[in-house]
């Protein structure tokens, strides 16, 4: 079990080969003794050991978010569609306005929930949106996303002989095509800020205080890439379908890889103008072609 020292700066336990604090980020100094002369070392940044950018929430409000984000979606969803089918069935089941409708909705009920969760908290998040480098590294980020997911994803498609892309994805073009201006405020803008808070700040921060930062990465990456699954394939036994499930995994699992990495090193506010630039940018090609 490693070793533990208090951060220099805001005194919370760290593991004793630790650079930065996971916490408040702060870089700690390591002192050698030699020839009776203390000398000061600092190392050179690497890639998993920079200046921490992670939200410090409560432990509870961390869980909250992530469960409200994560199962807490279904639920209100599944909720929403009851209500919907019991005053209008055929809306309820066969109409895309139905589907729309419903994402609509949860979406905006679950993104006013997360903001009541972290409350106070935000005092730690709004001195990002006052920096120019906020902003700049977000859309420099949400294009090195677009990119390398891209790159991902046609590589995997063209070892399969697969063209097309996952239900879940398939899904948010069909309702985009029918209102393209709800469809971008909610999967554009409010969609990417409910899975930042839900997967970056209520599901990172917490495991990045606790495991390696390697791990905690893993973690969230592969949540979030079978966050875009549709298990109903499974249960349909459509091998095909699980096919072309599976072959759109890795380009998400990638994306949530690079958006875990972009919220590490740069803050919330950052990352989720990356995921905004991302989804923007899927949804104007959705409605060119």
């Amino acid at each position: 079990m490693a070793e533990k020292r208090k951060c220099e700066k805001c005194g919370l336990l760290i593991d004793d080969d630790m650079e930065y604090c996971p916490y408040c980020g702060y870089k700690q100094e390591k002192i050698i003794v030699e020839d009776k002369e203390t000398t000061k070392v600092e190392k050179k940044e690497s890639l998993l050991h920079f200046p921490s950018r992670v939200i410090n929430l409560p432990n509870f409000k961390n869980i909250t978010l992530f469960l409200v984000g994560f199962i807490g979606l279904q639920l209100i969803s599944l909720f929403l569609s009851l209500i919907l089918v019991s005053i209008n069935p055929y809306l309820g089941y066969f109409s895309s306005e139905g589907t729309a409708l419903l994402n609509f909705s949860t979406y905006l009920i679950v993104f006013g929930i997360l903001i009541l969760i972290i409350g106070k908290e935000f005092s730690q998040i709004f001195p990002d949106f006052k920096k120019g480098r906020t902003y700049l590294y977000g859309i420099t980020y949400g294009l090195m996303l677009i990119v390398i997911s891209s790159i991902v994803s046609n590589i995997f498609h063209l070892i399969f002989s697969i063209d097309s892309s996952n239900n879940n994805q398939q899904q948010i073009e069909s309702v985009t095509t029918l209102f393209p201006i709800a469809s971008t405020l909610i999967f554009g803008i409010v969609g990417p800020i409910c899975e930042e808070f839900t997967y970056r700040l209520g599901l990172f921060s917490p495991l990045v205080k606790r495991l390696k930062p390697v791990f905690a990465y893993i973690i969230v990456a592969l949540i979030f890439g079978f966050l875009h699954f549709d298990f109903t394939v499974l249960i349909l036994g459509d091998t095909n379908s699980l096919i072309n499930e599976l072959v759109n995994i890795p380009s998400y699992v990638v994306s949530g890889l690079l958006l875990t990495y972009f919220y590490h090193k740069e803050g919330i506010v950052a990352s989720s103008f990356a995921h905004i630039t991302n989804n923007l940018f899927s949804l104007i090609v959705t409605l060119l072609l």
